[in-house]
């Protein structure tokens, strides 16, 4: 019998069901308290550098390789984006899913030398700490992971002794292989054999899987937890029965499992039928292909059935999710190799999308986009060339317009990045679209005028609204705006700062939000001592931290007052050193975490500004 990657169908997959829902990536909550992530996109930039940078040097074709490389996989399937979380960390669970499924293609990792590396690293421990899942799933699995990907990878572990050790130490009196109550006798054997293992000494062992097959119910039904269970337990014994060499095709019990079947393949449409989860249907094209049931209509009809279920990226959801992952791309290729057919390019270059620089393969993760971050996207994605896909864009942003999730529908910073995003991509807004943003734009005037008046320097939102209304030609009359003015003056202190409170950070992003308000309100505010303040506040080429956003903010309210940075070539070495080797800018030097949109966006515009990028 040709070998198989022996999995637990339903074990993993309720697992990794909690897991897929943790980790999930939702807009950045690090940024969005209190601070202004769209606001003041104003035309034209100042000029503080006597020529242009080549984006390319500066930054280096390999790190805008990775950065396009990392925002493709922050692409939401509806179109927009989410935030560009940790792709680069290997996951040993992904990479096992991964590597098996490009095994049955007869294809490798093109990083398999950095996996051989990073699995060797780890072997001493164990494996251990090589998934987010570490505590949730049992430690033998980790280790059946670790030792199965060096095998695929034509590889075996350095000190196979100590393995051999963990899994002996699972071993009962009746032979079988327990670890934290649950039965992984015909992994251990495998993985034994695998490690050069002597399973002649596994005499009760040998007995307990003849016992254990023997046990095996062909299900009344075909769906449910008995026709799951047959079809996890019934190659997974019959493996473990021709590595004991034992002759099974004589038994009683064998020739009913096969009936069944038989009786199987008959009634391929009905199970079809009820939408069974990708696994089940891998694990009954297997068993119809072992025993020659696999005919050419129900091949079509399997096939037919998971090519339904390809998703935009090229990946398939093991739990009808609308994103690729790994497990429900492994049951899909499995089947479709099983079938004769093979799938197609674009489902070959998800599954090496995820390959990380490190070895191995990342975690794959739901994504879940807001306008905000779509927004930063698609600036990004323009800056270093990477390609868009308009039409879903679009899709993207005409649902969002009345549904600003994550955020409020009375946040106008949301509501001016959707705005923001139509112009940069130059589609053209429906004219009923056009109307439900004019009407929505009056409507939170109403209510940020009744309700926010309070919050002038500290709520982002009114920079946007204002910026939004001139934009789409819904002013504030004359006399609304000079109250507005007279209310943000009021608040100016005698050292150029605006507003009150503690530490010097509060004061600095109230000023620069109030500098930004009063120049989107149509009041020349040039004010050389609030100037002089926001240029004695750099410092190491930024404000702040220094940190991206600061120095973002400040340069809004400076390029608002048409004033370069005092320290122009410091600012560039400052955004310089925040690059993250393998793509997107850190939020700060020394951060702890792996470079994301929101940073990456903050850089861009930050050169743009003063004019050091086009």
């Amino acid at each position: 019998m040709k070998k198989q990657p022996i999995l637990s169908f339903i074990l993993i997959s309720i697992l990794l069901a909690g897991i897929y829902w943790s980790v999930v990536s939702t807009p950045s909550e690090k940024l969005r308290e209190g601070v202004n992530t769209t606001n003041q996109e104003l035309d034209g930039r100042l000029n503080c550098v006597s020529k242009p940078l080549n984006l390319s040097s500066f930054l280096g074709q390999e790190w805008i390789n990775y950065t396009s490389k990392r925002l493709k996989l922050a692409e939401c399937p509806d179109g927009g984006f989410t935030e560009i979380v940790d792709t680069i960390t290997p996951d040993i669970i992904s990479t096992y899913y991964f590597v098996s499924t490009l095994g049955l293609l007869n294809e490798t990792p093109d990083n398999r030398v950095q996996t051989l590396e990073w699995l060797h690293e780890h072997e001493s421990t164990l494996f251990e700490n090589t998934t987010e899942a570490y505590t949730q799933v049992p430690r033998f699995w980790i280790v059946y992971y670790g030792v199965m990907i060096l095998e695929m990878l034509n590889s075996s572990p350095k000190d196979p002794g100590r393995i051999v050790d963990f899994v002996l130490a699972m071993k009962q009196n009746n032979g079988s292989f327990v670890y934290d109550g649950i039965d992984f006798t015909p992994q251990a054997v495998e993985l034994l054999h695998i490690l050069g293992y002597n399973l002649s000494k596994l005499g009760r062992t040998k007995e307990y899987c003849i016992e254990q097959f023997k046990n095996l119910t062909p299900p009344a039904e075909y769906e449910g937890l008995e026709f799951m269970g047959f079809l996890s337990k019934f190659p997974k014994y019959i493996n473990c029965l021709e590595l004991f060499g034992v002759n099974y095709t004589g038994l009683i019990e064998y020739k009913k499992d096969v009936s069944f079947i038989q009786t199987l393949s008959r009634n391929i449409k009905k199970i079809l039928g009820s939408r069974p989860p990708l696994f089940i249907v891998a694990g009954t094209a297997q068993v119809l292909r072992e025993y020659k049931f696999l005919n050419e209509n129900i091949s079509s009809e399997l096939y037919n059935y998971v090519m339904s279920q390809e998703l935009p990226d090229g990946g398939f959801n093991l739990f009808g999710g609308n994103y690729g992952e790994f497990q429900g791309t492994y049951y899909a290729i499995k089947t479709i190799v099983l079938t004769g057919k093979w799938p197609d390019e674009r489902t070959l270059n998800f599954i090496h999308s995820w390959e990380s620089p490190l070895g191995g393969f990342a975690f794959t993760f739901k994504k879940s986009c807001g306008p905000v971050l779509t927004r930063m996207g698609v600036h990004v994605a323009e800056k270093i060339g990477m390609p868009l896909n308009k039409t879903r864009l679009r899709g993207y942003l005409k649902k969002a317009l009345r549904n600003l999730w994550p955020y409020s529908q009375d946040d106008p910073n949301a509501l001016y990045a959707i705005y923001l995003t139509y112009r940069d991509l130059n589609l053209t807004m429906d004219l009923s679209d056009k109307e439900y943003l004019k009407n929505e734009t009056i409507r939170l005037m109403k209510v940020y005028l009744t309700q926010r008046k309070s919050d002038l320097l500290s709520d982002t939102g009114w920079i946007s609204l204002i910026e939004l209304g001139n934009s789409i030609g819904v002013d504030l009359d004359p006399t609304t705006k000079s109250e507005l003015v007279k209310e943000i003056l009021s608040k100016r202190n005698e050292d150029g700062t605006f507003g009150v409170g503690n530490g010097s950070g509060l004061i600095l992003f109230q000023t620069a939000n109030a500098v930004m308000l009063l120049h989107a309100l149509g009041y020349g505010y040039n004010d050389t001592i609030t100037a002089r303040y926001l240029l004695k506040e750099m410092h190491d080429g930024g404000w702040g931290g220094p940190d991206l956003f600061n120095t973002y903010e400040v340069m809004l309210a400076l390029k608002s007052m048409d004033r370069c940075p005092g320290d122009v070539q410091g600012m560039m070495n400052f955004i310089q050193s925040l690059k993250y080797k393998y793509g997107g800018f850190l939020f700060y030097r020394g951060a702890d975490y792996y470079g994301g949109l929101q940073e990456t966006y903050y850089a861009f515009r930050i050169l743009e500004m003063i004019g050091a990028i086009n």
